[in-house]
């Protein structure tokens, strides 16, 4: 009796369920869950970083995204991880993607390798302080166009490379071994006529004077040396100091590292992100040198002579007039390596003490 009863409650409640829930049926009508839309989700590297014109961009998304487009930019295969090739064009760019479910847009500057680029602005060049020798006068606002400089000075390797490759004149490499010892070290003992070819050879030139001091700057406003105000005690910038026992000009009581060039990048970085702007070598410039330019200079990318970047750079062979040299070296004192003292040589001039760095133009 007991067993009827349970059979009884059993099957009325299953008949409640079918009837109601659909319990033991197969209705055939099962809820899809339709995925979402494909969203956007990182990019590596980040948005708003700098990249290099061959470097790749690696997006992620939460799915596949379906007729996916970028411009500018090459993608071979859309995945939920996937690349972005370029060649990318040179300075602050714009990447549009687009694809069913949205739109993503990505910034990035993109710079040579071993350089930054240095922004179009104005600054305050030259120098009104006690220091300030009479051709860092009268202080002027200039303009400077956006430009790429080398991070660094050009080394003893990489002007290994440039004489193996054209067959320049090769300098006397066992003059240099005593003031730079190895391939890290910048490159001395060239004339101007020298960093020229080289500039030209690498598809750079050299910086004008104008260009050289924005640079230095890093960024900061009225500032005596590309760190601050600060005189340098040898943590900063090489210098004459204690390890040069010989010259009575030096400063005995700083010490930084390096009787004579110290390996590029030995100091701090400067606002830009540029190493050595201060001591180390003196870097050619491709301007005349004139005492008295900055009484008469043009305010938008100021040069000395008659003469373009481009004119100059295409007869440098010819140039006999003094050229500019900036930024002090490991033979000065501090107050030469202040980021306004200009100095000046003959372009045929070879020094243990000068040397050089290449900028580029914005295409």
């Amino acid at each position: 009796m007991k067993t009827a009863i349970s059979l009884f409650v059993s099957t009325t409640i299953c008949l409640f369920l079918i009837t109601f829930l659909g319990c033991g049926s197969d209705t055939g009508d099962e809820d899809v869950v339709e995925p979402g839309p494909v969203k956007f989700k990182s990019a590596r590297p980040e948005n708003g970083s700098t990249i290099r014109p061959d470097e790749s961009i690696t997006v992620t998304f939460t799915g596949i995204p379906e007729n996916l487009t970028t411009v500018p930019g090459t993608i071979e295969q859309p995945q939920n991880t996937t690349t972005i090739t370029g060649p990318f064009s040179l300075g602050d760019i714009t990447i549009e993607l687009t694809w069913t479910d949205g739109t993503q847009t990505l910034e990035y500057t993109v710079v040579p390798e071993g350089m930054v680029m240095v922004s179009e602005s104005e600054f305050q060049m030259g120098s009104d302080s006690e220091k300030a020798a009479k051709d860092e006068k009268p202080v002027h606002t200039v303009f400077v166009d956006t430009f790429f400089m080398d991070t660094h000075e050009v080394t003893v390797g990489e002007y290994k490379q440039f004489v193996e490759a054209t067959g320049h004149r090769e300098p006397e490499w066992g003059e240099i071994a005593p003031y730079a010892p190895t391939d890290q070290h910048p490159i001395v003992l060239v004339s101007w006529h020298d960093a020229m070819a080289f500039a030209a050879w690498a598809g750079k030139r050299l910086p004008t004077e104008a260009e050289w001091e924005k640079a230095a700057r890093g960024g900061s406003v009225a500032k005596t040396y590309p760190w601050g105000n600060l005189t340098p005690k040898g943590k900063q910038c090489n210098f004459a100091d204690k390890n040069l026992t010989h010259y009575w000009w030096a400063d005995k009581k700083a010490d930084d590292g390096y009787a004579f060039t110290a390996p590029v990048g030995s100091y701090p970085e400067n606002g830009y992100g540029l190493f050595d702007m201060a001591g180390n070598v003196w870097e050619w410039c491709l301007d005349e040198y004139d005492a008295g330019f900055y009484a008469v200079s043009e305010g938008v990318n100021p040069i000395s002579g008659t003469n373009t970047p481009q004119q100059i750079s295409t007869s440098f062979e010819t140039v006999e007039s003094n050229r500019v040299l900036r930024g002090g070296s490991w033979l000065v004192t501090a107050a030469n390596v202040r980021s306004s003292t200009r100095f000046f040589l003959p372009p045929e001039s070879q020094n243990y003490s000068v040397g050089f760095r290449c900028v580029m133009d914005l295409p």
